[in-house]
């Protein structure tokens, strides 16, 4: 395929092409076809489609696109973006990686992470579209970490059905420094690919690591990496999952070949064992603590055999589920209820005071904002935050945290005019009119104590903007996938209705592909997790449409910078 211009690339096209070669892939793969799979592997990586789509994933859709490896260089214009997808190629060879520590989540302690060059992204961006088809279609059904079209929410659903109408006893694990510690020659020794793909993620593996940039004329701080898949690369987390893979299939094996058959006979402890893993964390579910206690010990021995990892004795530990335990930021717990037992999935403490400290820091850092720009920085947040705990009984912990953010709330309202002159009820009714009304979320909520202020729409003009509060936001049910669904399996009518209701879009974009079934409304093709979808005025803001749902569409984003720049080409002609 000849091309001239970045702007001129077909991406439907190219979409079209690599999602086939991926289902080939994958039905190849539980074919046991492994020369065809390994055929098909070297076809992609080979694929100019697939270089021109690594090198839009790391330069125009990663969040780190504009962070530079130890080289500095970053990839904005498409000249560039061209010309590196051009010289694209599995050569042999890495580069150091920048190390830089971030703070971890709610935590005094940070978080290493290794940033490799933009060059190694787009090689690592375009082996794991080789290597992920692969591996969806070996992975265990319990595992859901880092997987296109699995989240946290299945996870949690699959240890509530297991728990459901029983007390159980819990093995909660985390692996110590599970990224850091892989085992490299074991990890090499896993995969099941072609040689070229092998040695290069062998280099990226062992590539050295730095904490400043390459300097000319001076020796370099050079550290070696002797072990761990560093976080920030981009085919580190699916290298997590292929090391930590048959930790379900081999616990199960140990449980009916040697525990049940060897050693609990007598016993009325036979029931299914539950083994739930999300990336580094994972709970292992049975009725019987001794079973549960034997189960801990293969693990330990698995893990360091098969991986060269450790538990982390501080943070893993055998409960009873009456007790409670956390799990991905839920609290789960069952409890007696006159002859039944129930299992109660809540939010948990440690995550309620983690949002509530960063509404705090919001408010102490725009002491002096006005209350719509306030507002635009709560917003997201709140929402983001409820909409990922709605999945459980989640209305008493929203009240309860809405109670305390309210007070935040009112302690920043009052303290901004603490020397002024005006009453306590002038100030009041400057923030929170009498009988506001809100529509949100297709609900109205009317109210005294709504918080309200003035932003910028998009044409310019002052429009009144309101804080949404967490009750406002109802509790879902949540329906788990099924078993080894994937992405790659060409089952578009299942993934058609799936991604738009349990998607990590927006609500909007939600919203628009329910009604849409799933496809852009513009090339007609379904959004996929894989996708990044965008919000499409149908009748564009400049020529008088509004910022209505009936005049909102979800389109691809390639699709979505096509029909702009048409737009923009025509009101240019007029």
């Amino acid at each position: 395929m000849s091309i001239k211009k970045w702007g001129e690339i077909d991406w439907v096209k190219i979409n079209v092409e690599i999602s086939k070669i991926q289902r080939r892939i994958y039905q190849a793969t539980i074919d046991k076809e492994i020369g065809k799979t390994n055929y098909l592997q070297g076809k992609l990586i080979n694929s100019y489609y697939a270089k021109l789509l690594s090198v839009k994933q790391v330069t125009q859709i990663n969040k780190g696109r504009k962070t530079p490896g130890v080289d500095r260089a970053v990839i904005i214009t498409p000249t560039e973006k061209l010309k590196l997808a051009q010289n694209l190629r599995i050569c042999n060879q890495a580069s150091p990686i920048r190390r830089v520590y971030i703070p971890k989540p709610g935590k005094t302690g940070k978080r290493p992470l290794g940033i490799p060059t933009i060059s190694d992204r787009a090689t690592q961006a375009l082996i794991k579209l080789a290597l992920e088809p692969q591996w969806e279609a070996r992975f265990e059904p319990d595992s859901y970490g880092f997987r296109p079209g699995r989240s946290c929410h299945d996870a949690i659903e699959a240890i509530f059905n297991y728990n459901r109408g029983r007390h159980i006893h819990v093995f909660d694990a985390d692996i110590h420094k599970c990224f850091d510690k892989i085992n490299h020659e074991k990890l090499l020794k896993k995969l099941d690919t072609l040689p070229i793909i092998k040695h290069q993620i062998k280099l990226w593996l062992s590539a050295g690591i730095m904490k400043g940039f390459t300097r000319r004329n001076k020796e370099e701080n050079l550290r070696s990496n002797k072990s761990g898949t560093p976080q920030g690369g981009i085919i580190s987390p699916l290298l997590a999952n292929i090391a930590l893979h048959g930790l379900e299939i081999s616990t199960r094996e140990y449980y009916t070949k040697t525990l049940l058959r060897n050693y609990f006979k007598e016993t009325n402890s036979r029931a299914q064992i539950g083994i739930i893993r999300y990336a580094d964390d994972f709970v292992i579910l049975h009725p019987s603590e001794h079973i549960i206690r034997n189960i801990k010990f293969f693990v330990t021995n698995w893990l360091n055999t098969e991986c060269g990892l450790e538990i982390s004795l501080e943070k893993s530990a055998i409960t009873h589920s009456s007790q409670g335990y956390n799990f991905l930021g839920f609290h789960i717990i069952s409890l007696q209820i006159e002859s039944r037992v129930r299992c109660k999935i809540h939010i948990s403490r440690e995550s309620k005071n983690s949002l509530l400290s960063k509404t705090r820091k919001i408010f102490q850092k725009n002491r002096s904002a006005s209350a719509g720009n306030l507002i635009m920085q709560l917003n997201p947040l709140i929402t983001g935050w409820c909409y990922y705990y709605r999945y459980c009984e989640c209305a008493e912990d929203f009240q309860k945290v809405e109670h305390k953010f309210f007070g935040q709330l009112r302690a920043w309202v009052f303290r901004r005019h603490s020397k002024g002159l005006k009453s306590r009820n002038s100030i009041k009714l400057k923030y929170f009119p009498i009988d506001t009304n809100v529509i949100f979320n297709g609900k109205e909520h009317k109210g005294s104590w709504i918080f309200t202020g003035k932003s910028e729409g998009q044409r310019g003009n002052k429009k009144d903007v309101h804080l949404v509060y967490p009750s406002w936001i109802s509790s879902e049910k949540y329906s788990k996938i099924k078993g080894h669904k994937s992405p790659f399996d060409g089952d578009n009518l299942y993934w058609s209705i799936r991604n738009p209701q349990y998607s990590p879009w927006r609500l909007r974009i939600s919203k628009c592909l329910q009604k849409q079934e799933g496809k852009c409304n513009l090339c007609g093709k379904i959004i996929t997790s894989n996708d990044r979808p965008e919000i499409d005025h149908i009748i564009p803001i400049f020529l008088g449409g509004n910022d209505t749902l009936d005049n909102l569409q979800a389109v691809h984003d390639y699709c979505h910078a096509k029909k702009s720049a048409d737009e923009l080409r025509q009101r240019a002609q007029k």
